[in-house]
């Protein structure tokens, strides 16, 4: 009787201190709060200078003095007005080593973040996204740890797999005063429809998922063989959606906001009490008021298909994708920092558009591709540009689709960019891929096979359930199972006695 006693005492205190760990985990895991940002104190290494940062709206510049561009408005219902939020920003043009940061935020508490070394990867055409924890710790708002539009709300950002750098002062705390806030979609909400078209074809573009570092509801949005999609998001507050698919990066935003006023050559056109806005590749902005209304089909929103980029040259040099708008005398495109001879951007190149390279060294000389339009079959694969002694060799290489009657097919890739974007040369591969080789569905190779998965696995031992031949080590299934090798050779043998 006493051990029971001992023992549901020891299980009691065993239970209370996990309670206590998952607590204390949950706290460190809080976002950070900057209502304000009322100076930057410090940056280290001090010649990061000119370095904007903010959390959205809110906003400061080292070296240029603090300003405050406005409020941030909450996550969604009337008790979040006040809790200015969101992921911070940083806009800076050139390679940026791990950066130490300490400001003063608005409640006049000085807090120190703790930036990773900036990244070329992505669309350089957005900063750098980082939702920032109580302790400083700094977790990509963008899910492919790149240039680009936060995706990821800080519930699916503080985790192990997306912590860009941990913080040095781990003690930090938010301040008591601060009390976290659950904010969401609330019942204010507005039902938003439409479908996702591409806006080359015509036709619905399925499986695109939307992302955005604002809430809505359900939590995952897809959509579905129509192109068709459906999403709840709150009416209190300004925001932007976009849909991401394969292939696709000018995805047009759906923006909600209040108080919007449309300009055009510097005339005020209309004003909308609260404006949806769907933004269209090189074409005009659709804007219509929907206030008070709890539903709005929103139509068509279009998406522009485009290829990645791969450059070798024999100039160390940044760049810029510079293409042409076909319904204006514009031009515009992402880029790539850092003085390197080559280069990857993904989803660089709009198809159908003229583009050039422009090219800058540490120097600030520039030089310029030939022009270039990006074809139609370079959809879903990649653009290669060769630049040596002021000539362009343009090329385009194709995803693999290797079958049969091919075989396994090698993926014409440099090193180097094999090396620093693996994920390259994994996208080329309607297959198998293994280093630089897409091999076809159902290959056997070293007791393996290349499944429906695109992943090699094991081939199954005799008694498996199987499907296919190729699962199966002796390479036979009969009647949906795997036979022995040894069966198979009894089977021969009988054979060989009884025509022998």
């Amino acid at each position: 009787m006493k051990a029971k006693v001992i023992l549901a005492i020891f299980l009691l205190m065993l239970f209370n201190l996990s309670f206590v760990f998952a607590q204390n985990n949950e706290a460190s895991n809080n976002p950070m709060i900057l209502r304000t940002i009322k100076e930057i104190k410090s940056v280290n290494p001090s010649d990061v200078a000119n370095l904007g940062f903010g959390v959205y709206e809110v906003s400061a510049q080292y070296n240029l003095g603090a300003y405050h561009q406005g409020e941030w408005k909450g996550f969604g219902n009337k008790k979040c007005e006040d809790l200015k939020e969101g992921a911070v920003w940083i806009e800076f043009s050139w390679d940026r080593p791990e950066t130490d940061i300490v400001l003063t935020d608005g409640a006049g508490n000085e807090r120190k973040i703790y930036l990773p070394a900036s990244t070329p990867k992505g669309n350089s055409s957005y900063g750098e996204y980082y939702w920032i924890a109580e302790d400083g710790s700094s977790y990509y708002a963008n899910s492919a740890h790149s240039h680009g539009w936060p995706d990821l709300n800080y519930k699916q950002a503080l985790v192990q797999a997306h912590l860009a750098r941990k913080s040095l002062s781990l003690e930090q705390k938010n301040p008591e005063k601060e009390d976290p806030v659950e904010c969401g979609v609330g019942s204010d909400g507005i039902k938003l429809r439409g479908q996702l078209i591409d806006q080359m074809t015509n036709t619905p573009i399925s499986g695109a998922k939307l992302s955005s570092a604002y809430e809505f509801s359900p939590k995952e949005v897809i959509t579905d063989l129509n192109g068709n999609f459906e999403f709840t998001v709150s009416s209190n507050f300004d925001g932007s959606w976009a849909f991401s698919a394969d292939c696709y990066d000018w995805s047009g935003n759906i923006v909600l906001q209040k108080d919007y006023s449309l300009w055009e050559e510097g005339q005020l056109k209309q004003t909308y009490s609260f404006a949806l806005r769907k933004e269209k590749f090189d074409s005009k902005e659709e804007v219509r008021d929907i206030l008070e209304k709890e539903e709005a089909d929103i139509g068509k929103v279009y998406a522009w298909p485009s290829s990645d980029i791969s450059i070798e040259s024999d100039i160390s040099a940044s760049f810029n994708v510079m293409y042409k708008y076909k319904n204006s005398e514009r031009y515009n495109g992402p880029g790539q920092g850092g003085y390197t001879k080559e280069h990857y951007l993904s989803s660089a190149l709009p198809l159908d558009y003229d583009v050039f390279i422009q090219f800058q060294d540490e120097a600030g000389k520039e030089y310029n591709s030939s022009v270039y339009k990006a074809p139609l079959e370079s959809r879903c694969g990649l653009v290669s540009l060769k630049y040596f002694n002021g000539i362009s060799q343009w090329s385009v290489l194709s995803k693999a689709e290797p079958t049969e009657e091919t075989g396994p097919i090698e993926i014409g890739v440099s090193e180097k960019i094999k090396e620093k974007t693996p994920e390259a040369v994994s996208n080329l591969c309607y297959g198998c891929l293994k280093e630089t080789t897409c091999y076809p569905i159902s290959y056997r190779k070293n007791g393996q096979f290349c499944s429906e998965s695109k992943v090699f696995v094991n081939q199954l031992e005799a008694d498996n359930a199987c499907e296919n031949n190729f699962e199966c080590s002796s390479n036979v299934c009969v009647s949906g199972k795997c036979i022995s090798e040894g069966f198979i050779q009894k089977i021969i043998n009988w054979f060989k006695k009884l025509f022998g």
